[in-house]
């Protein structure tokens, strides 16, 4: 005879294995197992809180909500880990619609649970003023690669920065969470309240799990972190001790495991030593089901979350003194005028969205003044204005209410830039003119990382030429520092083929250490930046060779790096498209750049220098009489290309060999062109001299 219970339990057992293979978790258990192994007194004070919790009325409801001040610390390189305000906001509303009983898919609750949902009366909101006593927007933007892979055993992003576990929440947004204890990926982790060693006090989250929005992952609802939240209240998971039950919450059914209900089983029932018997209940936010079906929390979760808030340290997080300190009881006083926007750096022709931030009490007026806007003026909290003209603009806000006023003003705080760049593909760059961070005008490159770790000059190795860039790694130092460098923008809409490449060196000290090289591209004139090429190890060094310290490439040491099609990630139609380049330290070998090519053809395949040949038009601009006049310094077979600003080739002809020395070669294909700017390229055994001419008509 069949047992269909066997049945049943094998098909829930092969269930879940199949979702832990493609469901992450949650790493909040693992940390409170080592900080129970580091510091046993929190076992003690564990129980003494969860005692505390057993002697509170079974029912809690309040007059007033709790309310918890929250900081984002945003950990980030600049890239899409460096999540909008929008994004943030959006988890704010999951958050306090979880807490508060109005989430809108609450209709998705069975009636065998029908009458256990709380109203858990907590609220979240963001911190508008900082440790400093700073105005502030709740968002705390911290540039540093910490987060690319935060590691929870040494939880760098937490030694980066924390505030006052006591006053604020601390949420850690990073882009990867790994850890050694871990046999999936981990979404987030919390530090439960009953810790004798709460430096490190509060939430890491990774960017795709925060909200609805932006970068999230759509299935997840934005519940990993009222997940997360619900162990920094004191919740354990529904699955706590499997079938035993140990989630010490009456009104939760016992779940058999980690991942039973991830894909919430209509009739799943994995434990039945319960009394009444009860289905699992996978929507509860405690389990580890699909976040659209999770929409409830407990009477009896509720009890023990508001029990650990009347204890210590969560006590002092919802203290009437501190709500006052960060700033979310207002006060009666005139406020203070602070302001951010969604973007300090915009195309000509953009919108920037504005945020009243001001701090100390609510204004109840706005006067804010746009320089070299459209609108000039507005007299509403948020406003969004669009510049039109190339600049950089001050903006303005006065803020009052009935106790007084306020002003803050920020000059050059908006850059505007052309909505099409000047420069167009045919740029190249080898370092041979000297640190294109100095030129002035449309060819000059910006530093984009702290002063302390930047890209030089040097003129001790390069693929061509004499001078090459490079990331000064020191190796046994400096591990986690960013070298940042962005590259001048360029139309490339009117030209087919473009291809972004350039030579870089590299060895790595060892093969478990290796320096990472990511590409990032904008396409809104440096506002955001999407990463598009990343390379480590063995993909970025030149060779499986390893130098144990402080490596430099002889000229046979190099290889191609870059995108050959720019329209096959959907690049091709930009006409600002600014690249930027980036290697992160590992404390290994000095990573080099050279050769930055914007193009029709390959970095590697015709080298970009000066010393193998020089030339120059003249007259220019040209007549029928102007000529090349050519310096070779080695015999070289030649060829002239005549390019359109486009970068297409009208012209092309061959020079034939010629001898080390001067040379004057006629200038052909020139007859037809009309008034304009064009290039005149002379190629020399693949080695290619450039120079723009006029034709004036």
């Amino acid at each position: 005879m069949i047992n269909r219970r066997l049945l049943q339990i094998s098909a829930l057992a092969i269930s879940a294995l199949l979702s832990q293979s493609l469901r992450a978790q949650c790493g909040s258990d693992i940390l409170r197992e080592r900080l129970r192994t580091q510091f046993p007194e929190n076992i003690e004070l564990e129980n003494q809180m969860n005692a505390a919790v057993a002697s509170m009325s079974p029912v809690e409801n309040r007059a007033a909500i709790y309310t918890i001040p929250v900081v984002f610390h945003v950990i980030h390189t600049n890239g899409v880990e460096n999540i909008s305000r929008e994004q943030i906001l959006d988890q704010m509303r999951v958050l306090n619609q979880d807490y508060n009983l109005l989430n809108p898919n609450l209709s998705k609750l069975r009636s065998v649970f029908k009458g256990l949902e709380a109203d858990c009366q907590i609220k979240f909101e963001l911190a508008t003023i900082d440790p400093n006593g700073k105005c502030f927007d709740g968002i705390n933007r911290v540039y540093s690669p910490v987060g690319n892979n935060h590691d929870m055993t040494n939880e760098q992003a937490k030694k980066l920065v924390i505030w006052d576990y006591k006053k604020y929440l601390n949420i850690w947004v990073v882009t990867n969470i790994v850890s050694a204890d871990a046999s999936g990926q981990i979404l987030g982790y919390a530090v439960f309240p009953f810790n004798n060693n709460p430096n490190g006090d509060g939430i890491v989250v990774r960017h795709d799990r925060v909200g609805t929005i932006g970068t999230a992952v759509a299935s997840d609802s934005g519940r990993t972190l009222t997940h997360e939240v619900g162990h920094w209240l004191g919740l354990f998971h529904t699955f706590q001790g499997g079938c035993q039950d140990q989630d010490l919450i009456d009104d939760t059914p016992p779940v058999e495991s980690t991942f039973t209900n991830a894909n919430c089983p209509t009739n799943g029932n994995s434990c039945t030593n319960d009394s009444p018997d009860k289905p699992d209940m996978w929507e509860n936010y405690m389990d580890y089901s699909n976040g659209s079906c999770q929409c409830l929390f407990t009477a009896k979760q509720k009890v023990r979350m508001h029990s650990f808030l009347k204890q210590s340290p969560r006590s002092s997080n919802v203290s009437a003194a501190n709500l006052i300190a960060t700033g979310v009881t207002p006060q009666a006083l005139a406020p203070v005028a602070a302001f951010v926007s969604s973007s300090t750096t915009i195309c000509a022709g953009q919108s920037v969205k504005f945020y009243d931030i001001s701090c100390k009490s609510d204004p109840t007026a706005w006067s804010w003044t746009f320089t070299g806007a459209s609108q000039t003026s507005s007299s509403i909290a948020n406003p969004t204005v669009t510049y039109q003209t190339p600049g950089k603009y001050q903006v303005s806000l006065t803020v009052q209410n009935t106790k007084g006023s306020n002003s803050i003003t920020k000059t050059d705080y908006i850059t505007v830039l052309p909505a099409q760049a000047t420069l167009k593909p045919m740029y190249t760059e080898g370092f041979e003119n000297g640190d294109p961070t100095g030129f002035t005008g449309n060819t000059q490159m910006m530093h984009s990382s702290p002063s302390g770790s930047r890209f030089e000059l040097y003129t001790k190795a390069a693929y061509a030429g004499t001078t090459s860039l490079r990331a000064p790694i020191i190796t046994n130092s400096g591990v986690g520092n960013v070298y940042s460098i962005t590259l001048p923008a360029i139309d490339v809409s009117t030209t087919s083929g473009v291809k972004f490449t350039f030579m870089t060196s590299y060895a790595q000290p060892s093969a478990d250490v290796t320096e990472t090289l990511k590409i990032f591209a904008s396409s809104d004139c440096g506002g955001t930046f999407n990463q598009v090429i990343e390379r480590s190890g063995t993909g970025l060094a030149y060779t499986g060779q390893t130098y144990t310290s402080n490596f430099v490439p002889t000229a046979n040491q190099w290889k191609l790096t870059g995108l050959t099609s720019l329209s096959s990630i959907g690049l091709n139609t930009s006409k600002s498209l600014i690249f930027r380049i980036d290697v992160i330290s590992a404390g290994g070998n000095p990573v080099y750049i050279d050769n930055i090519n914007i193009s029709t053809f390959t970095a590697s395949t015709e080298k970009i220098q000066n010393n193998v040949a020089h030339f120059q038009i003249v007259p220019n601009p040209i007549n029928d009489q102007s000529v090349m006049l050519i310096e070779l310094k080695e015999m070289a077979e030649t060829k002239v290309r005549i390019l359109d600003m486009q970068g297409r080739v009208i012209h092309e002809y061959s020079a034939g060999l010629k001898n080390p020395g001067m040379h004057q070669i006629d200038l052909e294909g020139t007859e037809n062109l009309t008034s304009g700017l064009y290039l005149a390229q002379l190629i020399a055994n693949h080695n290619i001299v450039q120079q723009t001419f006029v034709v004036t008509k």
